[in-house]
């Protein structure tokens, strides 16, 4: 496989030059940086620097937020992605760095790589996947993508959504549920190429998962839609129905975690068998989220300030830049042998187990700061961005 295109520092220009033509590819400035993003203390002392980077370092500074607009490209594959002169196109705005890290060294390719030809053509579309659809990853890396898209429908920039035929069914359920009347166009990921006169790719909102202020302003109204009466939400994320072959990591003495979080008021939940919909409203009401890192806790994202988190192992720096974004307090356990369990391309099997004491003892801690701040609340939301898009 040849090197990827990286498109990241594309001349930036006008849109209606961008949409023109005139550019193979171009960047769009659609808003500048929402500024700094303050590291937040964990709620306890954890060992060791990648768990501590996050909360001891200065300011994090948000991106620039782009629309990258590239003509006559090619779409295809499990994750709708483009190639230009038959090489895998990269850009920072719209994909996680490990994209291109897989690319260049040709990492499962099946995942990425296509040779369908070309059997439908289209004169424009939005592109929002890539070939990752775990939950966690479609939640940082592509649901942020739709607010873009919906900003950019209300300032007269309309195109259908291009989806993959073998997308996860929620993708399309969610993107037309947030933007009523999105035209969804989709293909055989096998037999069918798309050529696409101009593809739209939206921003994540972030670079390296330092999330734009405007996510919260649209995380927050998302939010003040759901029926807010009476106290709130106190959440352990299970993740037993979510065991596969391929899981790296499974927590050994779960059962006996999972009734310590019910004799401390915390209500099971297992995410994958909900709706988007009642998931949104758990977590934009929920004070308290525990659980084993990983993609359902992940879902904290829409919880508001003061959200008390608690991880069970450490796997990567995502849920701290969560939590330093939603300004929530965030505290890690980890296995009794005080070893993270981390991810591996090559799956191997890693079993742990967590101290119930500790964690009774920790969550106890969460719990009590929960309900404090529930009797006296703060106005820790900061900024309110507008979200009338002007181009």
């Amino acid at each position: 496989m040849a090197a990827s295109i990286d498109l990241s520092q594309a001349e930036r220009v006008p849109l209606a030059e961008a949409m023109g033509g005139a550019h193979r590819a171009a960047r769009v400035k659609l808003m500048p940086s929402s500024g700094a993003i303050p590291a937040r203390p964990m709620s306890w002392p954890c060992e060791g620097d990648l768990l501590n980077a996050p909360h001891d370092l200065g300011p994090a500074i948000t991106p620039d937020i782009d629309l990258l607009v590239v003509h006559r490209a090619i779409v295809g594959g499990m994750g709708a992605h483009l190639k230009l002169d038959d090489r895998p196109v990269y850009a920072e705005q719209a994909y996680p760095f490990y994209i291109k890290h897989w690319y260049d060294h040709d990492l499962t390719p099946e995942a990425w790589n296509f040779r369908a030809p070309i059997r439908l053509m289209l004169p424009r579309a939005f592109v929002i996947t890539h070939f990752n659809y775990v939950w966690g990853h479609w939640l940082t890396e592509m649901y942020p993508k739709l607010f873009l898209i919906r900003m950019l429908i209300s300032a007269g920039i309309v195109a259908p959504l291009l989806l993959p035929a073998s997308a996860p069914a929620y993708m399309a359920k969610i993107a037309r549920s947030m933007i009523p009347g999105l035209e969804i166009i989709t293909y055989n990921t096998r037999r069918q190429a798309v050529e696409v006169g101009t593809v739209l790719l939206p921003h994540m909102l972030h670079k390296d998962y330092y999330f734009h202020d405007v996510l919260r302003s649209e995380l927050e109204q998302e939010a003040r839609k759901q029926p807010m009466s009476g106290g709130f939400e106190k959440v352990f994320v299970s993740r037993a129905g979510v065991r596969t072959p391929w899981s790296f990591r499974e927590m050994e003495n779960e059962a006996e975690i999972e009734a310590i979080a019910k004799d401390l008021g915390l209500t099971l939940l297992r995410p994958e068998t909900l709706s988007w919909e009642r998931q949104a409203r758990i977590f934009s009401r929920a004070r308290v989220v525990a659980g084993e890192f990983g993609s359902g806790l992940h879902n904290a994202l829409l919880s508001p300030a003061g959200c008390q988190v608690v991880s069970l192992n450490w796997v990567a720096d995502v849920q701290s830049r969560i939590a330093n974004f939603r300004r929530h307090d965030i505290g890690y356990i980890l296995p009794r042998d005080g070893q993270a369990r981390l991810h591996s391309i090559e799956p191997r099997k890693q079993p742990f187990s967590i101290d119930p004491e500790a964690f009774r003892r920790k969550l106890s801690i969460a719990v009590e700061r929960a309900e404090a701040r529930a009797a006296t609340p703060t106005n820790d939301e900061g900024p309110i961005l507008p979200t009338a898009l002007r181009l």
